[in-house]
């Protein structure tokens, strides 16, 4: 390894470099002498390389660096930079090398050391090493010098920086405009704009998509975007995302204006649009939170005009907090963006600095007046900036808003412009400084007058100011100056102002000429005060009024406003009486007005102003302003506002409009109160719209079904809303219809379906009465109403009562019963009787029903006691008998029957025995299992309740005989099903056996799946599967045995899974996340139920970066369940979504619910020893990752990637079957620090090929191949391999295969 030694410039370089060297040729002490010996002895084990970036010096300090190992060199070196004074320089450098280098840098003339001026960065999204020097000078001047160090050696560069001066002629140089800097930086510092709040990704991505392309650059930089090319290519994919939703509600969006700020400090921006539904809601949002906006005709923050398909939005009275995003949606649907910067915003002066003329030795004051506060503002004299000292005396107020400045103890060198700059904007005005030489030129004669003049125009300024005073003359001075004002026209002005001295002779002046005599107007001088009065304010009245007298001037202007009005009788009519039209007829509202033009004229409705189109126009004259309306109709109807501005105010009308028209048709539908044989009765709702006349009457028709000739029934009130007719025939249909009238005509008719006259029909049965109680001479019945009600409502029902055993019905009242309760009284007491009850309506009465339980009339009386003796009697296996004998008899508690209720030993819940009572003290329960334990009750039933029940323990009998297991098979159990994938398996198998039968089932001999379910139950044995897969085919059987005697029957069974018809897969499974190689995230997902049975099944991975963006596919013809995403991000969310695809479409997602980030870890920085060993940086190229053959669709995109390793960085080719695809369009080659890709964007059959990649260097070359085949084509994919790295050509070997 070649080398040359240097000492010398390696000795001066370094001196140069060391903080603190001995510049200026210094004589080294004793102990920096050895120190210089010891490090000249290093310097020469030093190699020199040549470096791949020109002007770069890397300097190796070992003979030999190990491998993997490299020297520290330049990929990017800083640059010579030319500013102005005042600015920022910046450097950037990017270095390489293994270990990580570490990075200083110097300048040559001095050190470094101000951290406020000099600040050193890492920018680690681009690997740079920044330098920032904050506001340069001259004196920054200078060659800098980057350096990098790691253990085996050193690369360095130098850049050089030069400063322009100010213009030529400066009499204070650097000094001065270093000052001007400095406070204005201060001044920056105040007049900040409050920070904004950090914007979303999506609202910087919609800002990008709506801006214009000059301005990209200027966004990426504020919003740290540094990838621009994929920004680009991601604003192609929103642009066509946006406009396929902008299309569901925008006809049309074009002739975009970006926000601007007028003088009048109000911001707007403008869009032109067209909306598919008008209805449609219009937002405006500021950094992504929705403001609330007005319509034009109130006064507020944010507001909105539209006139025809232009939208125009302003902000009125911009403030430095209302910078920011601004972004306009129609729904959820963005549709413009644009950006209010805060350097946009001027400040604006309520009282502007006026002019100052004060005497020599006097104090000069300065006062102005901001809209916005600024706290530290500078104060210029000639450019020269003032500082607060005992000459000049600066203050503001807490709000900072009013500031003054006194000049102490004029002189004539004080005289000049003086400027209050507030940072985006400034004020200016003058100090004249009157001396004592002004009063000797009033002693002198006319022609010493003249020549002084000429020598004025003639000299300098500040030359004659100087002149010597030799006198002093008593001054007159202004003690109030004149006020602007404004009066409307025809009211009366005045402008006063006072002065010191009584004996001043005032004279005015109008816009420069003298006044001696207007009309109206009159000079008047009252002491120390003089009057300017006009009595009729007038056009010609206004302008710049001067009052001179004596050694005082003072001006101020007078404004004649003349805001737009109306004739007051005129417009009291059009404001207290409504205009009323006809609907159809011509509508023409007329407004004259007067008022200094130009007046604007807009008519508004409903908050919206009106543009012309077919039906409405609108027309303005210098004199009036007319709607016109061809044809009006109610739609018409509403409140007019008519808006007049002009420079000197607003006025405006509210009108009201009343189209008058026939009224709408009744509110439907037509609803059947009733439907009878002698009568029909319709209703309806009065109309929504009356016309704006009330409704006087309805007309009603009928129109038989079958016929053509409408009938005329009858008219109702307009109170009514319901009609019935009684000229009906039974079983016959008809239709009618309503129309309203009122006094401009009728109505359009409301009809009817189909109506039919039912015949006649009485009502059915109702159920038995229920007796609700009885007493001595009273019983309380009650029933429902029957089911069917005949083709009439039921008016009442007929209650009949009879004796037992009698069957004599007498009626219980004389009219029918409305309720269905009723209490029947003078009854008999111990007699039972029987109850029916029959619906009546408008058809007759309907059928009885059927009788109730015969209720006794008597007192109430105790119920029967409990039974005597209850035992069982007699059993079997499955039967068992009972008896008890009757209750203890008292007065009135006869036994009518008994319940025999049972419950088994493990339950607690009691079951009747027999549906009805019984009757006699015995009964025989059956229907029981062999030895079983139940616990049994006996209850007496009488008139007045239950007796108390007593309980039994019984058992039943032994078990029946045994009964070998047998299949009862018969025809309708078929022993071979063809399953569909996805459905269910149900077999049920019958048999018997006795006593207890073992079931087993069984599939290809084998136990069943844990998924199998099986029951045996009332001897059947059921087999169920929810839902059939392919592996679950095969052949079944069920085996059935004794617990004694052992299997006896076997029965196989066949079943056969086919795969459902064709149709798109079922979803994939959950999905899982898992970070095995760090900044990177896998993606695994449960397969999908159809990849059991669909060979073409592939599934899709895509990704989006919020909860609501856009989706985008991160890969495609998945065949497998798992994908790595590498191009990670730290720090963003990610959501990712998997679909199965297959031929006939794709699936529905599966989706993450939670976001994935990978949290960004802070750099650490650590300061490593130096070693010195020697390592060998030089190596010939090898591939760390080959290519692989890739399969892609038509159309599709195709990104071939591998890493090459090597040093020098190797060159890189790629070829396609031999051919170099270095000049072709159709490819795009990357190389980004040794990972080389190469991106076919449309694929076609043309592409389909070998391609090799080929990478070189001084050491040595080597190549990667793979092979590209299209889908569906049959050529067969042919094994890609690459060579070894060796120096000179290379042979291949089939045994470096890859593929």
């Amino acid at each position: 390894m070649g080398g040359t030694f240097v000492v010398q410039e390696e000795l001066s370089r370094s001196s140069c470099c060391s903080a603190g060297g001995n510049a200026g040729g210094e004589i080294l002490s004793e102990g920096q002498t050895c120190q210089f010996n010891a490090f000249f002895l290093a310097f020469l084990v030093k190699i020199f390389k040549k470096s791949s970036i020109p002007g770069v010096v890397v300097t190796q300090f070992v003979n030999d660096v190990p491998q993997g190992c490299s020297t520290p060199d330049f990929e990017k070196k800083p640059l010579t930079l030319t500013l102005q004074e005042g600015k920022n320089a910046i450097f950037r450098a990017v270095v390489k090398g293994v270990p990580t280098p570490e990075v200083k840098w110097s300048r040559t003339r001095k050190a470094m050391d101000d951290s406020a001026k000099y600040e050193m960065s890492f920018n680690s999204a681009t690997n740079e090493f920044i330098l920032q020097i904050r506001s340069v000078v001259v004196d920054d001047s200078d060659l800098y010098r980057c350096c990098a160090v790691n253990a085996y050696g050193e690369a360095s560069c130098s850049a050089g920086l030069r400063i322009i001066q100010g213009r030529a002629g400066s009499s204070r140089g650097p000094e001065l405009k270093k000052t001007l800097l400095d406070s204005k930086k201060l001044l920056r510092k105040r007049a900040a704009a409050p920070k904004p709040k950090p914007l979303d990704k999506e609202a910087v991505w919609q800002l990008l998509l709506h801006a214009d392309k000059r301005d990209y650059e200027k966004i990426c930089m504020k919003y740290g975007i540094v990838d621009f090319r994929g920004m680009l290519r991601k604003l192609q994919e929103m642009r066509k995302d946006t406009e396929s939703e902008q299309d569901k509600l925008i006809h049309s969006l074009k002739n975009f204006e970006h926000i601007r700020v007028n003088k009048e400090g109000n911001a707007t921006f403008s869009l032109e649009m067209e909306l598919k539904n008008s209805n449609s809601n219009v937002y405006l949002l500021k950094d992504g939170e929705r403001l609330r906006y007005g319509t034009g005709d109130e006064y507020r923050k944010h507001c909105l005009r539209r006139v025809g398909r232009r939208y125009y939005f302003t902000v009125n009275d911009v403030q430095p907090e209302d910078a920011g995003v601004y972004q306009v949606r129609v729904e959820d649907v963005p549709v413009f963006s644009t950006e209010l910067d805060a350097q946009a915003i001027p400040v604006r002066f309520r009282q502007p600095l006026s002019d100052v003329r004060c005497a020599e030795a006097a104090d000069a004051r300065f006062q102005c007046v901001l809209c916005t506060p600024c706290h530290e503002p500078l104060w210029l004299h000639k450019s020269h900036p003032l500082q607060n000292s005992a000459k000049h005396q600066i203050s503001v107020t807490p709000d900072g808003l009013s500031h003054e400045l006194v000049v102490r103890n004029v002189g004539p060198s004080d005289s000049g412009l003086y400027t209050l700059d507030a940072g985006h904007g400034s004020s200016s005005a003058w100090l004249l400084v009157e001396g004592p030489f002004f009063f000797l030129l009033k002693l002198f004669s006319p022609h010493v007058h003249v020549h002084f003049q000429l020598q004025v125009s003639l000299c300098n300024t500040d030359l004659l100011l100087s002149l010597p005073s030799p006198c002093s003359v008593p001054r007159c001075y202004l003690n109030k100056q004149l006020a602007t004002v404004r009066v409307l026209k025809g009211e009366p002005a005045e402008l006063s102002c006072t002065v010191s001295k009584d004996n001043v002779t005032g004279t005015w002046f109008k816009d420069g000429l003298k006044l001696t005599s207007m009309d109206g107007v009159i000079f008047e001088k009252k002491g120390l005060v003089h009057k300017l009065i006009i009595n009729k304010a007038d056009d010609i009245h206004a302008g710049k009024y001067r009052f001179e007298g004596g050694d005082v001037k003072t001006e101020a202007s007078i404004f004649v406003e003349d805001p737009p009005q109306v004739d007051k009788v005129l417009l009291k009519n059009l404001t207290s009486v409504p205009t009323v039209a006809k609907a159809g007829e011509a509508v023409k509202l007329r407004i004259p007005f007067k008022g200094r033009g130009p007046i604007r004229a807009a008519w508004l409705k409903d908050r919206m102003e009106l543009g012309d189109d077919t039906r409405i126009r609108v027309d303005k004259t210098d004199t009036c302003t007319t709607l016109s309306i061809s044809s009006c109709s109610r739609r018409d109807c509403g409140d007019y506002k008519v808006r007049l501005k002009n420079d000197s105010g607003t006025l405006e009308i509210n009108l009201k409009l009343v189209v008058i028209d026939k009224p709408q048709a009744p509110a439907g539908p037509i609803k059947i109160v009733e439907s009878s044989v002698n009568n029909i009765t319709i209703q309806w709702k009065p109309p929504k719209d009356d016309g704006g006349k009330p409704v006087q009457r309805y007309l009603i028709e009928r129109q038989q079904v079958g016929r053509n000739d409408w009938e005329t029934l009858g008219e109702t009130p307009r109170s009514c809303s319901t009609f019935t007719t009684s000229k009906v025939e039974e079983d016959v249909s008809y239709y009618f219809r309503v129309r309203a009238m009122n006094a401009e005509g009728v109505s359009d008719a409301l009809e009817s379906g189909e109506v039919k006259a039912a015949g006649k029909a009485s009502p059915g049965a109702p159920d038995p009465p229920e007796i609700i109680s009885a007493s001595r001479d009273t019983i309380t019945i009650s029933w429902k109403a029957p089911c069917k009600t005949g083709t009439s409502q039921i008016m009442g029902y007929i209650v009949q009562k009879r004796k037992k055993g009698t069957v004599t019905w007498l009626p219980v009242t004389k009219v029918p019963v409305k309720d269905k309760k009723l209490k029947v009284t003078s009854l008999k007491k111990g007699v039972q009787y029987e109850f029916r009850v029959a619906a009546v309506n408008a058809a007759g009465t309907g059928q009885p029903s059927d009788p109730s339980e015969a209720a006794s009339t008597q007192d109430p009386t105790k119920s029967p006691g409990q039974v005597q003796d209850l035992r069982v009697s007699s059993s079997d296996s499955t039967s068992v008998t009972l008896t008890w004998n009757k209750p203890e008899v008292q007065d009135g508690n006869d036994v009518k029957g008994y319940e025999v209720e049972m419950r088994p030993c493990n339950s607690s819940s009691w079951t009747k025995c027999f549906t009805l009572p019984a009757e006699s003290t015995c009964c025989r329960l059956q229907g029981l299992q062999a030895g079983e334990k139940l616990l049994l009750r006996v209850t007496a039933l009488g008139t007045s309740g239950h007796g108390e029940p007593l309980e039994l323990e019984a058992h039943a009998g032994a078990a029946a005989p045994v009964v070998s297991p047998r299949f009862l098979i018969d025809d309708t159990v078929k022993s071979f099903l063809v399953i569909k994938a996805g459905n269910p398996i149900q077999v049920k198998i019958p048999f018997e056996g006795s006593p207890e039968t073992v079931v087993t089932w069984l599939k290809d001999g084998l136990p069943l799946p844990s998924r199998a379910a099986v029951s045996t139950k009332d001897g059947s044995a059921q087999l169920l599967l929810r839902a059939a897969e392919i592996s679950d085919s095969g052949t079944y059987s069920i085996e059935l045995g004794d617990r004694f005697l052992g299997f006896c029957a076997t029965v196989p069974y066949s079943c056969d899974i086919v795969p459902p018809l064709a149709d798109v897969p079922q979803p994939p499974g959950a999905i899982q996340l898992e970070e095995n190689v760090p900044n990177t995230v896998t993606v695994t997902w449960d397969p999908s139920a159809s990849e059991q049975w669909e060979k073409n099944l592939y599934y899709t991975v895509l990704k989006r970066e919020s909860q609501k963006g856009l989706w985008h596919v991160l890969g495609d013809l998945i065949y497998n369940n798992k994908f790595t995403f590498t191009r990670v991000v730290p720090g963003r969310d990610y959501y990712f979504r998997v679909v199965a695809k297959n031929d006939l479409g794709a699936s529905d997602p599966s989706e993450t619910v939670q976001p994935w980030r990978i949290w960004k870890k802070k750099a650490e920085f650590r300061v490593q020893a130096q070693k010195y060993r020697g390592v060998n940086q030089n190596q010939p190229p090898r591939f760390l990752v080959p290519l692989k053959c890739h399969v892609v669709v038509t159309g599709s995109e195709c990104r071939m990637s591998c890493a090459v390793g090597g040093h020098p960085p190797p060159q890189i080719k790629w070829y396609k079957d031999s051919r170099d695809l270095s000049r072709d369009p159709n490819y795009f080659c990357t190389n980004d620090f040794g990972v080389c890709s190469l991106v076919v964007l449309g694929v076609t059959k043309q592409d389909e090929g070998e391609y090799m990649v080929e990478a070189s260097n001084e050491m040595g070359r080597a190549f990667s191949k793979a092979f590209l085949a299209i889908k569906g084509n049959s050529a067969l994919l042919l094994p890609c391999w690459i060579s070894h790295c060796c120096p000179g050509p290379q042979t291949r070997s089939p045994n470096s295969s890859t593929c």
